[in-house]
C-alpha cells in the first residue's frame, strides 16, 4: 500500500466520523469511534440521558411495552431524519420504513441521545433559530423506551403517511438556473479540496431582485458545503479560466467577490433554503457571475460534481438593506498541547440594530463557541452557544424572531480550543503548534452576525464605524503576531495595509520592506510598497515595485493600473494606455483603470463627452 502522511490519515478519519459513514459501517466498533467517544469509556446504557430543551425538562415513560415504531417512532423519524435518509439526498442509507430503522435502531438513539443527530450544533435551549434540528426531550425518551423494550413495529393502521417531499426544487420552479458549465473530476483519495467555480448569469440587461438562492449539490457523497457569493467585476471568470480544469483552487475567493445584500448564501447538507424577508431582497447587476466555492471529500473512488443554482425572483425592489459583522482574532497561535486556550473579540454598536442570523467558524482543533450581547442596562442575552463544535456540521444559523440589540449593545465571541491528544478531531498526531491561517490544518475563529438597522438611513453609519474599528482591531493583531514572531512576512503585509487605510503611509512602508525582505517571491508587498511609495511622490521607486510585482504574478490588475498612472503623469500617454487596458482586460470592473483610462482619452479628445 502506498504509505500517506499522518496528516492526510487522520483527515480522513474525520472524514469517517461523519453521518452518513456512522450508517455504513454498522458494527459496534466502527460506530465507536465514530461518535469518537464510547471507545474510550465505559458503555453507557442504551437508553440516553437527553439534554433538555427546557431547563429542568424530563422524559416521562410510557406504560411498559406500548411504544411501538408506527405509532410514535415514525412520525420521528419521518420529520426528523427522512429528509436526508432517503434516496438521492446526503444520508447513504434510507429510514422510510420500519425494516430501515429498526435495523439501525440501536446507533439512531446513540447519535441522537449526544445531540449528534440530527446535524444541530447550537445548545438547545437558549436560542430559538428557525428550522431547528433538535430532538425534544419527549423524543428522545421515546427512542430510546422504544429500543430498550425490543423495537416493536406496531398496528400498521396507526403508520403515518410518509412526507411528500418536492421531487425537484424546495422552493418551487426557479426563475434562472445556472450550472457549473461542465463537471469537475475529483481524485479517488488525499485531502480534501476546495475547488471555485465561476458561472456567468444570463439573462436580463436590467437589473433584477433576488429573493432566494437555492443550492443542489450535484453529488451529494462528496460536497461536504457551499459557499457563495456574486463577482460584478469577472476577475474570478479570468481566474477560473487562467486555472486549469474547471474552476479554480483555493479557500480564499477574490476581493472582487461579495455576499450579496449582507445575505448568508451558504449550503450543507440538511438546511433549508428559504425566502428573503420582504422588503430585503437583493439587487442582482447585469453581467454579474456567480462563484460557488465547494469543500469536497474524496470517496476512495473517482467522483464527478456539477452543481448548480436556482434563482427565485421578486418584483419588489429592496426597501432596506443589511451588513455582516464578524468578531474574529486572527492572532492565535495555539501551543502544542494546550488544552484551553482562547480567544475573544468584541463590537459596540453605535446604533440600534435586528439581528437576524449568525454564522460560526473554525476549523477541528475549536471546541467551545459562545456568543452573547450585553445590553445598555447589564443584561446579557445568549445569541450562540456550541459546547462541542464540529468542523463537518457547520452552518449559519437564522433566529426564529430578530432579536433588537439597541444601541450601546457590546457583542461578544468567545471560543476555546484543544490542541492536545484528547480531542479527537487534531488533525496533528502528534499535537504540533497551529497559528492563524485558511487551510484546514491551520485553525481560525470567526463569529458572523447579520444586522439590519432599525433605521434604514444609518446603514452607511454602522458601516463606517465598523469598518473604523476593524482597522484598528488589524493594527491589534498583526501588531501582537509581530511581538510572537518578528520575522512573519504576512503580519507585515497586513499590518502595512492596516496603518495605510488609516493614512499613516511611512509607518506602513516600513512594514511592506520588511514583508519583502521576508517573502520577496510574493507579489502583494511589491504591489503595496510600491502604492505608499507613489503617493509619497517617489515615483522610480515604485515603479520598479510595480514592475516587481507583475512579474512575479501577470494578472495584478492594480499594479497595471498604478504603472499606467504613474506613465501617465510622466507624460509616456502610449504607456500609460497599454497599462489600462491590461487592467481592464484582467478586471473589466477596475473602477481606477477605468476612470484614468477616461481622463487619458479625454485629453486625447478621443472620447465623447
Amino acid at each position: 500500500m502506498r504509505r500517506r502522511n499522518k496528516n492526510v490519515r487522520k483527515a480522513a478519519d474525520d472524514r469517517r466520523r461523519r453521518v452518513w459513514m456512522i450508517a455504513i459501517v454498522g458494527s459496534s466498533l466502527a460506530l465507536a469511534i465514530t461518535v469518537g467517544v464510547v471507545a474510550l469509556r465505559r458503555r453507557e446504557p442504551t437508553r440516553p440521558q437527553p439534554v433538555a430543551t427546557q431547563p429542568g425538562a424530563r422524559y416521562v415513560a410510557r406504560p411498559t411495552n406500548t411504544v411501538t415504531f408506527t405509532k410514535d417512532i415514525a412520525p420521528i423519524v419521518f420529520n426528523h431524519c427522512a429528509t436526508c435518509h432517503r434516496p438521492g439526498q446526503s444520508a447513504p442509507f434510507p429510514l422510510l420504513n420500519y425494516a430501515d430503522v429498526k435495523k439501525h435502531a440501536r446507533q439512531i438513539v446513540e447519535v441522537t441521545g449526544r445531540r449528534y443527530m440530527p446535524p444541530w450544533l447550537p445548545q438547545p435551549g437558549l436560542v430559538e433559530y428557525a428550522d431547528a434540528r433538535v430532538l425534544s426531550v419527549d423524543e428522545l425518551g421515546l427512542l430510546g423506551q422504544w429500543v430498550d423494550e425490543g423495537a416493536a413495529e406496531g398496528n400498521p393502521a396507526d403508520l403515518p403517511a410518509l412526507p411528500v417531499w418536492p421531487a425537484g426544487w424546495q422552493l418551487g420552479t426557479p426563475d434562472l438556473v445556472v450550472q457549473m458549465p461542465e463537471p469537475f473530476a475529483l481524485a479517488p483519495e488525499g485531502r480534501d479540496v476546495y475547488r471555485n467555480f465561476t458561472v456567468p448569469i444570463p439573462g436580463s440587461n436590467a437589473m433584477r431582485y433576488v429573493e432566494a438562492v437555492e443550492f443542489r449539490p450535484g453529488n451529494p457523497k462528496v460536497v461536504h458545503h457551499a459557499a457563495m457569493k456574486i463577482d460584478r467585476s469577472r476577475y474570478s471568470r479570468g481566474m477560473d479560466e487562467r486555472d486549469p480544469g474547471p474552476g479554480f483552487a483555493g479557500m480564499n475567493l477574490p476581493e472582487t467577490t461579495e455576499a450579496p445584500g449582507g445575505h448568508f448564501l451558504n449550503w450543507q447538507p440538511g438546511k433549508m433554503p428559504y425566502r428573503a424577508p420582504a422588503g430585503l431582497a437583493w439587487k442582482l447587476s447585469p453581467e454579474t457571475d456567480f462563484v460557488m466555492q465547494l469543500h469536497l471529500h474524496p470517496t476512495g473512488k473517482p467522483e464527478t460534481v456539477q452543481a448548480e443554482a436556482g434563482f427565485f425572483f421578486t418584483d419588489r425592489a429592496p426597501t432596506n438593506s443589511t451588513l455582516k459583522i464578524i468578531l474574529d482574532w486572527p492572532a492565535i497561535d495555539i501551543p502544542a498541547g494546550a488544552t484551553n486556550y482562547v480567544i475573544e473579540d468584541r463590537y459596540v454598536l453605535p446604533v440600534d440594530v435586528r439581528a437576524l442570523s449568525i454564522f460560526p467558524h473554525a476549523h477541528y482543533l475549536a471546541r467551545e463557541m459562545q456568543a452573547f450581547a450585553t445590553l445598555p442596562d447589564g443584561t446579557r442575552r445568549w445569541l450562540l452557544s456550541i459546547k462541542d463544535w464540529d468542523f463537518n456540521w457547520q452552518g449559519d444559523y437564522r433566529f426564529a424572531q430578530p432579536i433588537l440589540l439597541p444601541r450601546g449593545t457590546t457583542l461578544q465571541m468567545r471560543f476555546t480550543y484543544d490542541n492536545s491528544t484528547n480531542n479527537l478531531r487534531n488533525p496533528h498526531q502528534p499535537p504540533r503548534r497551529v497559528v492563524f491561517g485558511p487551510q484546514t490544518t491551520d485553525e481560525m475563529g470567526e463569529l458572523w452576525l447579520q444586522v439590519l438597522p432599525e433605521n434604514e438611513n444609518e446603514l452607511a453609519s454602522l458601516a463606517r464605524d465598523y469598518a473604523s474599528k476593524q482597522l484598528e482591531k488589524a493594527v491589534a493583531v498583526n501588531q501582537q503576531r509581530l511581538r510572537s514572531d518578528a520575522q512573519d512576512p504576512k503580519a507585515h503585509l497586513q499590518l502595512g495595509r492596516a496603518l495605510m487605510a488609516l493614512g499613516k503611509a511611512v509607518e506602513a512602508q516600513s512594514h511592506f520592506q520588511r514583508a519583502v525582505a521576508l517573502d520577496p517571491k510574493n507579489d502583494e508587498p511589491h504591489y503595496f510598497l510600491g502604492v505608499t511609495l507613489r503617493m509619497q511622490r517617489q515615483m522610480k521607486a515604485a515603479r520598479q515595485e510595480f514592475e516587481t510585482a507583475l512579474r512575479l504574478n501577470p494578472a495584478s490588475y492594480k499594479a497595471h493600473g498604478n504603472l499606467g498612472l504613474i506613465c501617465y503623469e510622466e507624460g509616456d500617454a502610449v504607456r500609460a494606455e497599454e497599462h489600462f487596458l491590461a487592467a481592464l482586460r484582467l478586471n473589466p470592473d477596475d473602477k481606477f483603470a477605468q476612470a484614468n483610462l477616461d481622463a487619458l482619452l479625454r485629453a486625447k479628445g478621443a472620447l465623447k463627452r
